[in-house]
């Protein structure tokens, strides 16, 4: 397994994802079903995925960056930052 340099569990992984999904929700100022109607993923996924339950797979990533106007590589080096900060 390539471990990428990251030395942080998948939950955490996990949760960063679903922190910068909700981030740019926000910014765009969509609600769940919004984001979900443009999507096409579920109200209930993006709810999981949001926190911190699981992360999207590619397409379900792509899908959803593209509906938040963001790229996936934008999206994830948000995340990989959020990872890197001190633990509170």
């Amino acid at each position: 397994m390539v471990r990428m340099g990251l030395e942080h569990p998948s939950d955490d992984i996990d949760r960063a994802i679903g922190n910068e999904l909700r981030a740019a929700r926000a910014r765009c100022g969509l609600t769940r079903q919004q984001l979900a109607d443009t999507s096409g993923v579920a109200p209930s996924t993006i709810q999981r995925f949001e926190n911190g339950e699981r992360s999207p797979d590619i397409r379900q990533l792509f899908a959803l960056c593209d509906a938040l106007n963001t790229s996936p590589q934008e999206l994830i080096a948000q995340a990989i930052e959020f990872l890197k900060r001190p633990r509170q």
